[in-house]
């Protein structure tokens, strides 16, 4: 249950606060003056603090000021009735994450509270990766994540995440939908020098195009028809902190206009709006959408596509590194176990083989969902074939549409590598383009049917005659499989 710390001298008000949060299934802690919270403060951990600006002996502005002396993460909201611009900017200045103006909204009260423990929840879910030794280091299911795999091509991932993690770079991170994005954008920050700072995530595919700037900029009062006071956007918010774009591929070209201009003169106005505001922000952008075809296709911006791009982490399908399957399904395994308080002792030989069969389309956030549903499902202390419902059957995978949905997505991946594949022949790098793309296919598929010939000839569509010629003509020796 997350824990919210109320500061306020009127005791009507910490009531009222009290039954409000306790009704959103809230753990709610008091103190009617600034010392004593700190006292508390030095003592517990919260997920949210509430501190009134107007308090006799140290007011909420001060109180912050020891709160950020003290180096705690918690998202802190300053309380006032005497809602003045003046008042917002100091208190932003000091590191809250909003204000609230007194009598309260219901609404407005819910949606800030709601977004500053999200935050809570962002900073403070440590990411770790494996050691040197390929084990990863341990952690709490509770306030802790992992990016679990010893495939060759994830080691590149964790080494470039501790080559950049300290560098203040702008990094874009690739990969399809489920491959674990935003995982690495949390390992990044947890190991950057911005770690006791905010860490924002702006999720660009969920935010309409009419409220996108404002959220990302803030407004003045009286902006648009409800701009009832003045609102602190995600850029000022995250001050010295860090934001990641999720699904950046997805902004529109007018904003991804302002967000360059952030990024090229750290400075921007909020809506209606005509002073410049500086601002320290670290960027990590994330897509599943290939940027440079858009940028040929004029749906992105390339002098905002080579900011982002300075430091580029691509993450591997799952399918494109099987041998991590198994692992991966041992630490979800543990970890719904005892979310759940499921005293299930192991996964089946059978459950994991079907397991590494499954080709992943929703990538290791499928496999996740997959692994949670068979921990709730099974009644023993085995998970069995049974327990793995899988989201594409064999029935559904063989069914015609479905083949067509396959080959319209082999279709655009080959679309997507023919600008290599060209640059390989003007470059004249390979004589033989179409040789190199059949030796790397038969290679693949000879390795996926462990060098079963007959198999893997019955796979490609030719015979194992044409197969053995293929093999004698590219030299592949038969451990390669």
């Amino acid at each position: 249950m997350e824990r919210i710390l109320i500061v306020d001298d009127d005791e009507g008000l910490i009531h009222f606060l009290s039954r409000f949060f306790s009704k959103l299934d809230k753990e709610v802690t008091s103190s009617t003056d600034g010392p004593s919270a700190l006292d508390l403060l030095s003592n517990e951990t919260f997920d949210l603090i509430l501190i009134d600006y107007k308090m006799p002996g140290l007011n909420g502005l001060d109180t912050l000021k020891e709160i950020r002396r003290l180096r705690v993460k918690t998202p802190v909201i300053i309380m006032t009735a005497y809602g003045t611009t003046e008042t917002a900017i100091e208190a932003m200045k000091l590191g809250a994450y909003d204000y609230l103006l007194k009598p309260f909204d219901r609404e407005q009260l819910k949606r800030v509270a709601t977004d500053a423990l999200e935050v809570n929840r962002l900073m403070k879910e440590v990411v770790s990766l494996p050691t040197e030794h390929g084990e990863s280091r341990p952690t709490s299911p509770k306030d802790s994540a992992r990016i679990v795999g010893n495939h060759r091509r994830m080691q590149e991932v964790y080494k470039l995440i501790g080559q950049v993690a300290e560098k203040d770079v702008t990094v874009l991170i690739t990969g399809e939908s489920g491959t674990g994005k935003e995982l690495v954008a949390k390992a990044i920050y947890h190991h950057s020098k911005r770690k006791n700072r905010p860490f924002l995530t702006v999720n660009c595919a969920a935010i309409p195009d009419t409220l996108f700037e404002s959220e990302l900029f803030g407004y003045e009062r009286g902006a648009f028809t409800g701009a009832e006071r003045t609102h602190i956007g995600k850029f000022e918010r995250g001050n010295g902190g860090t934001i990641f774009f999720d699904e950046i591929g997805d902004m529109s070209l007018p904003t991804q206009a302002k967000v360059l201009r952030v990024l090229q003169e750290g400075e921007f106005e909020r809506l209606a709006g005509n002073e410049a505001i500086k601002v320290d922000v670290r960027l990590i952008a994330a897509t599943n959408k290939n940027l440079a075809k858009a940028v040929e296709n004029g749906e992105f911006r390339e002098d905002l596509y080579w900011r982002l791009k300075i430091i580029s982490i691509a993450l591997p399908p799952l399918r494109d590194r099987a041998e991590d399957i198994p692992a991966l399904a041992e630490y979800f395994f543990s970890r719904f176990c005892e979310e759940y308080h499921k005293p299930i002792r192991y996964i089946a030989d059978s459950a994991m083989a079907q397991l590494k069969s499954h080709s992943w389309p929703g990538n290791v956030r499928e496999l996740e969902n997959c692994i949670k549903r068979a921990v709730l499902l099974c009644s023993g202390d085995v998970i069995l074939e049974e327990h793995i419902k899988l989201d594409i059957d064999i029935e559904e995978s063989s069914s015609p549409h479905s083949q067509e949905q396959l080959v319209s997505h082999l279709r655009k991946k080959v679309d997507e590598l023919i600008p290599d594949i060209l640059k390989l022949s003007n470059d004249k790098v390979h004589a033989n383009i179409v040789e190199l793309l059949e030796e790397t296919l038969m290679r693949r598929v000879l390795k996926e049917c462990d060098n079963n010939q007959v198999r893997a000839a019955r796979m490609l569509g030719i015979s194992r005659n044409t197969l053995r010629h293929r093999i004698k003509k590219y030299n592949i020796a038969p451990h390669e499989g």
